[in-house]
């Protein structure tokens, strides 16, 4: 009896951590007329789901996001992978980590993707993560997206994502002007995952024509250099 009611007791809990969780979610989503961005009721929310620690709420988030394939609620997986992002920061699930980079591959709007890139960019990612789905942008037509698929191989311990860093430089390196942003881009992340060996290529870069290619591959190097 007691198992019993020890079981029931975990159902009631859960099922209220989820009706929070959609209560939260839907107030994230809300439009409303606030005098200002700061006294809206989305803003609030937001503010709200980045103080959220506990990891209970992980799953349920992951249930939420695969049961809403409709790109009509395209709002509401937004909102919920903001959350799920926020708790990933605080706590290690490889599994769930894994869950939202995957979902790359689902969605079509290129806010909500550019977004979650960008998410997505301040996560451990272990060496054991699969980041073909961030890959896939880092060539994108949209600059918004390209960018910030870039910066989401950010904390990656994946080599492959340094080689592919190197390939966006080495490639763009053939017209500067052209290529400026996407070249800055990939050094800041190259800053964060890059090894000495990266240090010729950047020591070129620093002595560039243009100040914020300079700029950026300078702070590279002393960053590197740190890390050593």
């Amino acid at each position: 009896m007691k198992k019993f009611m020890s079981f029931l007791n975990i159902i009631s809990v859960t099922e209220g951590k989820d009706r929070y969780i959609r209560n939260l979610i839907n107030r994230m989503s809300t439009v409303d007329n606030a005098k200002s961005s700061g006294e809206s009721i989305s803003f609030k929310a937001h503010r709200e789901a980045e103080s959220l620690s506990d990891k209970d709420l992980i799953p349920i988030l992951v249930d939420h996001i695969s049961n809403s394939s409709s790109q009509g609620l395209k709002s509401f997986r937004n909102a919920a992978y903001f959350i799920l992002s926020k708790l990933l920061q605080k706590h290690e699930n490889l599994e769930a980590l894994q869950f939202l980079i995957n979902q790359l591959k689902l969605e079509i709007d290129k806010y909500v993707i550019s977004s979650m890139l960008d998410r997505i960019s301040e996560l451990n990612k272990t060496e054991s993560i699969e980041l073909a789905p961030i890959f896939q942008f880092v060539q994108h037509q949209d600059w918004t997206i390209r960018h910030s698929a870039i910066r989401a191989l950010k904390k990656s311990r994946d080599p492959q994502a340094r080689k592919v860093i190197l390939e966006i430089i080495l490639r763009s390196k053939g017209d500067f002007r052209k290529n400026k942003e996407d070249i800055i881009y990939s050094v800041s992340t190259l800053s964060d995952i890059g090894t000495i060996e990266d240090l010729e290529l950047l020591e070129e870069l620093s002595i560039n024509k243009i100040r914020d290619i300079r700029d950026s591959s300078t702070y590279a190097i002393e960053t590197i250099n740190k890390r050593q």
